[in-house]
Parts: C-alpha cells; structure tokens; sequence
C-alpha cells in the first residue's frame, strides 16, 4: 500500500503542465521579412521564435511550413491567418490550442516563451559545523539589457515594388464611362487614370441653353427635335496608400469635361450648360489587394456638378 501511493505522489509530481509564459510581437526583429519562408500558396509565412526545450513539438490548424533549431531557441515558420498552435512534451503533456491575441501575418516575427513545470523544492542541507574550512562566497551577476536608441535601431524593410494595372468602370445612373488606372506603390505609390466614354459631341459655335431649353437673353425657347448627345473624359493623377494589411486608400486630381448638347429642328446643336460640367476632377476610393488582384471602389467628380461611382478590377506585376 505503501508503495502504491509512493507512485502516486511521484507520477504526480512529474505530472505537471508547462506554460506559456509570455507571447509577443518583434517589431525590431527582420529575420522573416529578409529571409521568408514561403508556403504551398506562394505566400511568405509568419515566424516564431520559440524559446524553450527543443523536445517540443507543435503542429497548427494550417501546418508547419518549416522548423529550423536555433541556438537557445527553436524557429517555426507557419502559414498568414495562424490563429493557434497546440504544443507538446514527452515528459510534461500537452497544452492544445493555444489561441494566439491576433491571426499572424506573413512577414513579421514573434516570440514565445515557454515555461518548464515548476520542480520540487528540494531538502535544505544545514551547514556543516565543522567551520575550520571556510569557503568563499559566491554571488550571481546579472546584466539588464539597456533600451537600444532609436537611432541605433534597423529600420522597417521596404516593400518591394509592385505596378498595378487596373481596367476600371464609371457608372452614372444610365450611363458608363471606361478607364485605365496605372500604378507604381510601394507602401506609398503614385497613379495616372484615365477615363473616357469615346464619344464625340458636335460643335456648337459657342452657342448654349439652360436646362428648360432657353438661350441666354432669350425669353422664348426654340423647337427641339428631341435628339442629344453626351461625351465625357477625364485625366487624374494621385497616390496610393498602405493603411492596414492589404487595405489601401487612394485619391487624386485632375481635369475632365462633361458635355451634353441639344439638337433644334433646324439641325443645330445647343450646348446645355446645367448638364455639362467640365474644369477641376477630384476621386478617392478605396483598394483591397488579394496576392496579385486588386479590387477598387470609389467615386469620382467633375466640377462638383457631376458624380460617378468609378470601380475597378487590376492585377500587379
């Protein structure tokens, strides 16, 4: 019986779980962004620099791309989106899905330390009282890591360049304008769009109606067939923004006319100057980047007279 719960006493002691004793973020750390790890998806994964025992082993919902012994540390390269890790031990057990504070993205560095379970005081021996031989004493130094100076500290890598070429379209009420965005981005990038509906409008000679039809100093307006023509183009030039992950921002200015005419029964046309719009073309928007897609949606304005809804569908090379 005795023996029995001497067993018990001992497996229990051995019996006990590790922990997770700190997880964070290595802003500082480029190790994953200079040298990336790619996955099945072509896409460069998240590192983990795991501080602990090496008998450990880890396995995630996504996988584990790579795992490479470091000294005092063990590196696992896993898939962007991991959200937890189940870990194990030989000796100490298994802590199963461990959830980490935020799905990890490609690129950056982690760290996560682990704890070993806490051991057993052990028997304090009394001192010998036999003092004729005395030892000397013995202290433990330890060094506090002081705060590296921001001047000192690597700066964040530059994105690699991309160009992004964007068919767009513009939709106001009936109507659709097409479009070519052309871009150059980094983090931060720069755009030219051009837009137009490859129409013409004939000449007027200067000649133009208000919208209820009457020319200027006229109180009587003249007999319309009925028949109008539109055109529409503009040209804009802006910038593009990295916001948040694959979130952009975008907006720019430029020029652009909107021109819309009558036609009289005497075959002349007549400019209508409440419909048509041209002078200053401001938009903004907003842009996902999906690996090499983009998606845009914005709106576009001409002369603040005009709107138009502008969206787009490009690739990057």
């Amino acid at each position: 019986m005795l023996t029995t719960v001497m067993l018990l006493i001992f497996s229990a002691m051995y019996a006990q779980q590790f922990s997770v004793q700190n997880f964070r973020h290595l802003p500082n750390d480029i190790s994953a962004y200079i040298q990336p790890v790619k996955d099945l998806n072509d896409e460069a994964c998240a590192l983990i620099k795991i501080v602990g025992s090496r008998d450990f082993a880890f396995s995630t919902p996504l996988g584990i791309v790579k795992r490479k012994n470091d000294v005092g540390e063990t590196w696992i390269y896993v898939p962007r989106g991991t959200t937890q890790i189940t870990i194990k031990h030989p000796q100490w057990g298994v802590l199963r899905d461990y959830r980490f504070p935020s799905p990890l993205e490609s690129r950056l560095t982690y760290e996560l330390v682990l704890s070993a379970p806490v051991a057993m005081p052990r028997r304090r021996v009394p001192p010998m009282e036999n003092t004729a031989v005395s030892y000397p004493r013995t202290y433990e130094l330890t060094m506090q890591q002081l705060p590296v100076p921001a001047w000192r500290r690597p700066r964040r890598p530059k994105e690699k360049a991309a160009w992004l070429i964007m068919p767009s379209i513009g939709l106001h009420r009936q109507e659709a304008t097409g479009g070519i965005r052309l871009a150059w981005m980094r983090r931060h990038g720069i755009y030219l769009h051009a837009l137009s509906d490859f129409r013409t409008t004939p000449g007027t000679n200067g000649q133009e109606c208000d919208k209820n039809g009457l020319l200027s100093g006229s109180a009587l307006p003249p007999y319309y067939s009925g028949k109008s023509e539109k055109s529409y183009y503009a040209l804009i030039a802006g910038g593009i923004h990295r916001m948040v992950g694959n979130f952009c921002l975008y907006e720019g200015i430029g020029y652009g006319a909107r021109t819309v005419v009558w036609q009289t029964d005497e075959g002349t046309y007549l400019r209508n100057s409440d419909y048509s719009s041209q002078g200053l073309t401001a938009e903004a928007g907003v842009m996902l980047r999906l690996r090499r897609f983009a998606f845009s949606a914005g709106v576009l304005t001409t002369g603040g007279k005009y709107w138009m809804m502008n969206l787009g569908l490009g690739i990057r090379l």
